[in-house]
């Protein structure tokens, strides 16, 4: 007995990778920690880092890219570990507010 699982798209809004932004963003999560930006929409980020990420946290997440500097605030959801050597670990930051993406060159599918 084989079943078929449907994939459902989840997706809110279009992810765009750090490839496909026009600015170079370095991105800390409140109180201070560097993560790494995997991808973003209006909705929400998905970052790595070497830390844990705590569900249900809290959070702001600052982007600074030149002589730009922005502050998202939102929650941290699902977090999982990413990589074993060294550990990382991948979790979603979903912002209170949908935020405008300013010079979205490409969009991944």
């Amino acid at each position: 007995m084989a079943s078929v699982a449907t994939l459902v798209e989840r997706r809110r809004d279009a992810r765009v990778t750090p490839s496909g932004i026009s600015w170079r963003a370095d991105a800390v999560l409140r109180p201070g920690l560097s993560v790494v930006l995997v991808n973003i929409s209006s909705c929400g980020a998905l970052v790595e880092s070497g830390a844990r990420l705590r569900p249900g946290a809290r959070t702001e997440l600052q982007l600074a890219g030149g002589m730009a500097r922005r502050t998202i605030r939102g929650r941290l959801e699902r977090c999982h570990v990413s990589g074993l050597d060294p550990l990382r670990y991948r979790g979603v930051v979903v912002f209170d507010e949908a935020e405008e993406l300013i010079g979205v060159r490409e969009v991944d599918e």
